[in-house]
């Protein structure tokens, strides 16, 4: 785990507005799983749409086809495309997957690693939007206590160390996580790929799934 910053609380009330404001525009995505229980008790929004991450040559493909990114969420953009200042290795990354997580009251993360081919080629960021002046929003990363107070943001990876999230409070809580991709290794890797047979592949283009499929988004969201 690497600290970036503690001290962007400004940041954090302005998309705790934002998020608020859209709470009854658009619908939040529900992360269950039929292989496990991990997700399932929180909720996303995203803001370059849900990846799909299980089809590997996809996403990869997805950073030269560009992200749609969601309209009502532009200061949640901003902050994430500010993070890349704050980060001298990552000025120049694309974007993986962008999401708001909402951990509502008594709720968890459960401990795990994300250990897909994708989750081996990006540094995830983690930022606090909620309040957590009284200590109730828990966070893990290898069974040490990472910061959790409004306006941090740090940066770990989740193919190796172990990480779980655990709302103690009475209100929802909100924060985002957002990858950057190694760009050395992500050249490398779109050289690997045909991306003329993904952008003409009908299935990837029209359907939405998740593991086992070719689609480039799980969801519609």
């Amino acid at each position: 785990m690497k600290i970036i910053s503690d001290n962007l609380q400004s940041w954090a009330n302005n998309i705790l507005e934002e998020i608020n404001t859209d709470e009854d525009k658009h619908q939040w995505f529900w992360p269950k799983s039929n292989e496990h229980q991990i997700f399932e008790q929180a909720w996303m929004k995203f803001v370059n749409r849900n990846l799909n991450y299980f089809a590997f040559p996809s996403i990869i493909a997805q950073v030269k086809e560009g992200n749609q990114f969601n309209p009502a969420l532009p200061k949640t953009l901003e902050l994430c495309r500010y993070a890349r200042t704050l980060s001298p290795e990552h000025t120049k990354s694309p974007f993986g997957r962008m999401c708001v997580w909402n951990l509502p009251p008594g709720k968890r993360l459960l401990p795990h690693r994300d250990d897909y081919m994708y989750h081996r080629f990006i540094t995830r960021n983690i930022f606090i939007v909620s309040d957590n002046t009284d200590n109730s929003m828990i966070i893990k990363i290898e069974n040490q206590e990472a910061p959790s107070q409004q306006g941090s943001l740090w940066q770990f990876h989740p193919d190796t160390e172990l990480h779980e999230f655990h709302n103690t409070g009475n209100k929802h809580f909100y924060f985002l996580g957002f990858d950057f991709w190694d760009v050395r290794k992500l050249v490398a890797l779109q050289s690997l790929i045909d991306h003329d047979a993904l952008a003409k592949d009908v299935e990837r283009m029209t359907t939405f799934g998740g593991q086992g499929k070719r689609s480039k988004y799980i969801s519609i969201h």
